[in-house]
């Protein structure tokens, strides 16, 4: 997986001063900084699941999952209330010398409701065109986050039904990274905009290779299969005579 980021990490990294890639086939200044960016907010959600591991298997005791989820995604939310007006200037990463000046963070509340006004297809025309550095698109925004909902809510079914199997639901995820990769490349080709290049998609390509290939090699150990609650020990007879 390290590999497969690093393949994938890449062409951004290398677009930053055209290093190899030429500015023709280079990415964005923006796009590359948004990618890097995006790649590193990855490192504080490890950390973050690495420590609930820890804490489940220091402190075992019966578990209602479906607690546990909720008191998780209810910090998770307050949490990113917290941190998005700091997050939310490095949108400008890439823009030039003034970057910092193109998202401050005191318009996010502003930012939230114009999403909300996108979201329901009533945000006017100009808001769109010049109310930010780079054009809104507002067009089908509800289906796609619908869409994007309702993928996330299947997904976490599959892997509730599939959890006593889990060889068959990381076989599904394989796949799952193989389609989207399928689609967003149809995509890269279809929409000249982002056609970055040759040597940009094989490195995209590569990794995907890569993170695939070693995803499957790696269960194909014969693992545990996985379980949510922890394991505790049982209590004896109480009464029993001595």
């Amino acid at each position: 997986m390290f590999m497969a980021i690093l393949m994938g990490l890449t062409p951004a990294l290398l677009s930053l001063d055209q290093i190899i890639i030429t500015e023709h086939d280079a990415m964005p200044q923006m796009t590359a900084y948004n990618t890097i960016v995006f790649c590193v907010a990855a490192i504080p959600a490890a950390i973050s699941q690495l420590y609930k591991e820890r804490t489940m298997i220091r402190l075992k005791q019966p578990i209602d999952r479906n607690k546990l989820n909720l008191v998780l995604s209810i910090f998770q939310l307050l949490f990113a209330v917290v941190v998005s007006p700091l997050a939310y200037g490095l949108q400008g990463m890439g823009g030039g010398a003034d970057w910092t000046t193109l998202y401050p963070s005191k318009q996010i509340s502003e930012n939230f409701s114009d999403g909300f006004y996108c979201f329901l297809g009533i945000l006017d025309k100009d808001t769109q065109a010049t109310g930010y550095p780079e054009e809104a698109e507002c067009k089908y925004a509800w289906e796609l986050v619908l869409m994007h909902v309702v993928s996330i809510l299947l997904v976490g079914v599959a892997c509730d039904k599939l959890a006593a199997a889990t060889k068959i639901m990381y076989r599904g995820v394989s796949m799952g990274i193989m389609v989207a990769v399928i689609f967003m490349f149809i995509y890269q080709i279809r929409d000249q905009w982002c056609e970055y290049g040759p040597i940009v998609s094989f490195f995209h390509l590569t990794s995907t290779a890569v993170l695939i290939v070693g995803a499957d090699v790696y269960h194909r150990v014969s693992l545990a299969d996985a379980s949510f609650d922890t394991v505790y020990p049982e209590i004896g007879d109480l009464y029993e005579d001595e």
